[in-house]
């Protein structure tokens, strides 16, 4: 089975209001598809898979009526149509306090507003849980859902590792109206009879509860151990490292998720290879080309500053209503000049939240990248280095998400141990230059100030520049 992989393709309903839906149909459907090649492919060797991990996204809701039958689509994380309630959150409640309980601040990508919305828009929810939650129940029959993936909703305390008293309180919520929790290292046991009927040759597998994508690309890279972070840039980007202390202080603007008896700590950012992307579509230019004529250019040397939000500012300032921004465009402008400075916009972000997760790990961690996008582009994995002002490790292109579900699962099953003593995969170094690193910081300074001026005091770059 080695080197086996099956994919399949979707997408989701994005709507004009900021609704980001499938139906759970639809995402099951997916996942059954997939589990149908991979014994198909397994074949005889399907006797000796040990265990079933999986990887899936964080922050997804999906509201249940009494019987556990979903009422809702699938709200993703991208979902925004719960502003208003997030903001009535921050009013009623201390947002600090939530933050250093939950690890998440009160937003829109987070269940406390999405509660609120859902339960407007479907007064008939009696209960809620995360696609994850369903995909357990799916295959075990039983709805649970890890402290890994639970930890990602924002209600999760995480000293105790229980639901929050006092935000279940404020939601009118009563914790038997969600999914049991289970550690990250106790499996659910084997397929249920519907799963086992479908696929009889993985019928024998220990299956666990989903845990969060970004734990495991930080497992898959071999970023689970002291002083390492995994940066990751697909169509968004995060930076998150691993450390020992399950409840760990939280800078503003940072995450702190549960993994085993440790935490997750980083930040994410909305902006990445969809941004690029979107600005070739909008110069109807390929991406390679403008990445070519952007890469010839002088660090900094385009005198324009950019607020990279045009999919919205998800961290690490968490402004709910943020848009991308342009300053300084000259007669001598191009769509390559902007590209760069896009491309730059970016990994300033990525700077600001290396400094507090920092902060967190007691010095700069060594920073392993990796992703479609970091891939592909040379100069932004340059840009990188030089704004983050230390050399940097790439990965080459793999699903380190998969491959860090394989981990744990294997962990869980005891029949490997400490998942920081796996090696993980090879990496290129790419090298920082001082003189590009001493421009960034200034461009950063002045990319603070713009973002203060329009988004008001405390903005993520600003804040990160002031420690």
């Amino acid at each position: 089975m080695a080197g086996h992989i099956v994919q399949v393709p979707y997408d989701w309903d994005v709507g004009q209001d900021g609704s980001v839906r499938l139906p759970h149909e639809t995402l099951l459907d997916l996942v059954g598809k997939v589990l149908d090649e991979i014994a198909a492919r397994a074949g005889s060797l399907a006797s000796d898979i040990a265990a079933g991990g999986i990887s899936c996204f964080f922050h997804s809701i999906v509201g249940l009526d009494n019987r556990g039958l979903p009422l809702t689509p699938v709200v993703s994380w991208a979902d925004t149509t719960s502003r208003k309630e997030a903001a009535a959150l921050r009013e009623r409640l201390d947002p600090g306090s939530v933050h250093a309980a939950t690890g998440a601040p009160i937003h829109a990508s987070y269940w406390p507003a999405r509660v609120l919305r859902l339960r407007a828009e479907q007064p008939g929810i009696q209960q809620w849980a995360g696609f994850p939650d369903l995909l357990a129940q799916a295959l075990t029959g039983q709805m649970s859902v890890s402290r890994s993936m639970a930890s990602g909703t924002g209600l999760l305390e995480r000293a105790r590792g229980t639901w929050s008293d006092l935000l279940l309180g404020e939601l009118g919520v009563e914790s038997n109206q969600l999914p049991a929790l289970v550690t990250d290292d106790e499996p659910l046991g084997s397929m249920g009879s519907s799963a086992s009927g479908r696929w009889p040759t993985l019928a024998h597998i220990a299956w666990f509860a989903p845990w969060g994508d970004g734990a495991c690309g930080n497992v898959g890279l071999g970023a689970a151990g002291p002083g390492k972070a995994a940066l990751m840039v697909g169509t968004s980007g995060a930076l998150r490292g691993i450390v020992a202390d399950p409840a760990p202080a939280v800078p503003d603007g940072l995450f702190a998720y549960r993994l085993g008896s440790g935490s997750l700590v980083g930040g994410q950012l909305s902006e990445g290879g969809g941004l690029l992307a979107w600005a070739s579509g909008l110069f109807g230019r390929s991406a390679t080309a403008l990445e070519r004529e952007a890469a010839a250019m002088q660090a900094d040397a385009h005198g324009l500053t950019v607020l990279p939000y045009t999919f919205g500012e998800r961290g690490i300032g968490y402004h709910d209503n943020a848009h991308g921004s342009l300053h300084g465009l000259s007669p001598s402008t191009d769509a390559a000049t902007i590209y760069r400075a896009i491309v730059e916009s970016i990994a300033y972000g990525f700077a600001a939240i290396d400094d507090r997760v920092s902060d967190v790990m007691g010095g700069a961690p060594a920073i392993i990248a990796s992703g479609g996008t970091v891939e592909s582009s040379p100069l932004l994995a340059q840009v990188l280095a030089d704004s983050l002002g230390r050399d940097i490790s790439v990965a080459p292109a793999l699903e380190a998400s998969r491959r860090g579900a394989a981990l744990l699962a294997l962990r869980g099953t005891g029949l490997i141990g400490d998942v920081a003593a796996i090696a993980g995969p090879p990496t290129r170094t790419i090298r920082f230059n001082p003189d590009r690193a001493a421009r960034y910081q200034v461009a950063r300074e002045r990319q603070g100030a713009l973002s203060e001026a329009i988004l008001g005091r405390g903005s993520p770059t600003r804040t990160a520049m002031s420690g």
